[in-house]
């Protein structure tokens, strides 16, 4: 027998003693369905599932790809089909491609006794972030946040935490590790912070003055030395760099966020107000009067023609693959609605995001979203066709983040947006 037919065996076994432990509700002594049944929301590449639970019963899910009739006589036989034991409400499915749907029940047994009745099948398709908004709470970091996130271990207990990091005016910083509830950390510095990033097993924040300060969980904090006493307005990272752009073509880099270095080529004395590591592995910064920078390795910037005189402020790309043909398209936007994409970085064509509102930040991971003014939401596959999303608000939005398959948005009051 080969090893392919040995291990469909073995899952053949397991799943036909899973539905035999589910008993199909014919012992009294099985928990009912939960009251109201099972509840499902899409994300990106996953979904929640949400149901109410009763004291003492082990909750098991069952699904499948596109089946709304899943039940345990067919669910074995279904395509794509899987089973997670001993679950709890909310329940969160990841790893799922957008696009597909996919359909679930749920069953509950007592003491590892026989299963219930099923709950009614529910089916969902997951899909990208930023097409529904939500307000959260107040991170109180002031008219302009930096965003991150990171995880890393704390040493105290061993275990990996998964933490969000906002920083703004005056120094102010804030952890988090759901994006409902955030804590004061206590400021080392009293200089505006203008932006966030994590990278080398530590967060870093870049503000005015040039100040630089980093930690490895958030809560002790140190200074870098930048070489620099210029603002710096944007810090990013592509893992085995950091690079930080400021005012009057200011660029430090740095291999551990510790010790940083003044790049050796910046072709402008134009203020910098953004950089991106795109996925190609060319940087671009961005910045006053139509300024483009690309860069190979941080350190030699050549300058390229972007033929706009308008602010320029944030930068991104995307690998997009049609018909088998894979290419970059590179995106900047900044003041008045301004576009321009490019698929080499080098040569730069304006676009039409049919909007006038000062666009102030960029993400581009498996979609561009371009946030800004008067709680403009942008959304592209493409950098040329753009779809405006209903923010439910009218400030100024300056920041946007995109992390565990959730975009987060802050607005120049410290409030964020929530879309999953």
């Amino acid at each position: 027998m080969s090893l392919h037919s040995i291990r469909v065996s073995l899952l053949a076994l397991a799943s036909a003693m899973i539905l035999l432990a589910c008993g199909g509700g014919e012992s009294s002594s099985a928990p009912p369905p939960p009251v109201g049944g099972l509840s499902v929301v899409a994300g990106e590449n996953q979904v929640t599932l949400s149901w109410t639970e009763t004291p003492g019963v082990d909750y098991w899910i069952f699904s499948a790809q596109d089946k709304p009739t899943l039940n345990l006589s067919n669910w074995l036989t279904s395509t794509g089909s899987s089973y997670r034991l001993n679950v709890k409400s909310p329940f969160v499915i990841t790893g799922l491609v957008n696009g597909t749907p996919y359909s679930f029940f749920l069953t509950g047994r007592f003491n590892k006794g026989p299963g219930g009745d099923a709950t009614p099948t529910v089916t969902a398709t997951p899909r990208l972030a930023g097409i529904e908004w939500t307000s959260g709470v107040n991170v109180n970091t002031g008219n302009h946040t930096g965003l991150s996130f990171g995880r890393y271990i704390d040493t105290a207990t061993n275990t990996s935490l998964s933490t969000y990091l906002a920083v703004g005016n005056g120094g102010r910083m804030f952890k988090a590790s759901t994006t409902d509830t955030w804590t004061a950390i206590t400021p080392v510095l009293t200089t505006n912070l203008n932006g966030a990033t994590f990278s080398f097993s530590k967060f870093m924040a870049a503000g005015d003055a040039g100040q630089i300060i980093y930690s490895s969980d958030t809560q002790t904090w140190n200074r870098a030395t930048s070489g620099t006493v210029q603002n710096l307005n944007a810090i990013e990272t592509n893992g085995s760099l950091a690079v930080a752009v400021g005012n009057n073509g200011t660029i430090i880099t740095s291999k551990d966020g510790i010790a940083w270095t003044a790049a050796t080529t910046v072709p402008t004395t134009a203020h910098l107000y953004g950089v991106s590591a795109t996925v190609s592995g060319t940087w671009i910064a961005v910045g006053a009067n139509g300024s483009i920078l690309t860069s190979t390795d941080g350190a030699v910037w050549t300058a390229q023609t972007s033929n706009t005189s308008a602010d320029l402020k944030a930068a991104g790309a995307l690998l997009i693959t049609v018909n088998n043909t894979t290419s970059f398209t590179y995106l900047a936007v900044g003041t008045n609605g301004t576009v321009l994409s490019s698929s080499d970085a080098i040569t730069w064509t304006p676009r039409s995001a049919n909007t006038t509102a000062h666009l102030n930040h960029l993400s581009s991971e498996n979609q561009f979203v371009a946030v800004g003014a008067n709680g403009t939401i942008l959304t592209s596959s493409d950098g040329i066709a753009w779809t405006l999303r209903d923010s439910k608000t009218k400030t100024e939005l300056r920041t946007v983040l995109r992390a565990e398959g959730r975009l987060l948005v802050a607005d120049n009051l410290g409030n964020l947006l929530n879309s999953k």
